[in-house]
């Protein structure tokens, strides 16, 4: 999420950030591999993404969301839509976490109200069930 915090500046500075948290968080080589893999798909994706935040943030610019709440949503719609083995759940569960930690009360209420109506209208529910079944790649 920090490092897609910066998407509204600079491109360049994400992958400055995710190398800056891969060191400071000594992560093992499947974690570098799925951060890698997840800001590529964000970034590669991000108009159909911000797409989806406006139609779900009924009566909210993209741009007048917080950049906390912004990044926060990319992070989790991309989950959603580019990364199979993350069950919906867990991705609305870590966004309403980060929106807490990093925002306020009202930032996690609204990114959640957000996600779940993205996930029960956009995620095939054939595709949730197996996620939180361990049986599909999404």
């Amino acid at each position: 999420m920090q490092a897609l915090f910066q998407l509204d500046s600079d491109i360049k500075d994400v992958w400055t950030v995710l190398e800056d948290r891969k060191l400071e968080e000594e992560l093992d080589e499947n974690d570098i591999e799925y951060l890698d893999n997840i800001a590529e798909q964000v970034i590669k994706n991000i108009s159909v993404i911000d797409g989806h935040i406006s139609n779900y943030s009924i009566d909210w610019e993209i741009s007048r969301l917080g950049k906390v709440e912004r990044a926060i949503l990319r992070l989790s719609i991309g989950e959603m839509l580019f990364a199979g083995d993350i069950p919906v759940s867990v991705a609305i569960n870590e966004a309403v976490r980060l929106a807490k930690k990093f925002g306020s009360e009202q930032a996690a209420k609204f990114i959640n109200g957000i996600l779940g109506k993205f996930s029960r209208e956009q995620i095939p529910q054939s595709q949730t069930q197996e996620k939180h079944n361990g049986n599909g790649s999404g």
